[in-house]
């Protein structure tokens, strides 16, 4: 078996935090953090659908809003480590058909040369299905 297992390092890990605290706020607030933070490009690839695309430029939960969903990030907690940093929280609101979602979801994220490179965000499937719900 062919493992990899990477010692962190002090820098490596205040490197990560502090690019963290620059980002959560803007994710926080539905808003992208300030383009220096993001390396080109920066992808995300997403459990529902296992599929890989660059990153727009605003989150997607913005993207949801302006389409009619009314939603924001509750239980938000962040773990860093040499590279990156793990975010957990919940996804709550309304989607466009005014009803209630409730989404926990986990973002892996990755940086390359101090900036982030790579999202991996995984969501509750089945709950997700609700956000996209359409008429």
């Amino acid at each position: 078996m062919d493992v990899t297992i990477e010692t962190p390092t002090q820098a490596g890990v205040e490197q990560a935090l502090e690019v963290a605290r620059r980002w959560l706020p803007a994710f926080l607030a539905g808003e992208r953090a300030p383009d220096e933070l993001y390396a080109d490009p920066t992808v995300t690839w997403h459990n529902v659908g296992e599929r890989e695309v660059e990153v727009q430029r605003t989150p997607s939960r913005t993207r949801s809003n302006a389409a009619g969903a009314d939603l924001s990030v509750t239980e938000a907690r962040v773990k860093v480590f040499d590279g990156g940093w793990v975010f957990q929280g919940t996804t709550v609101g309304t989607n466009r058909r005014g009803e209630q979602v409730r989404i926990p979801v986990c973002l892996v994220v990755t940086l390359r040369d101090g900036r982030i490179a790579r999202f991996e965000e995984y969501a509750d499937s089945r709950a997700a299905e609700a956000l996209f719900a359409t008429d």
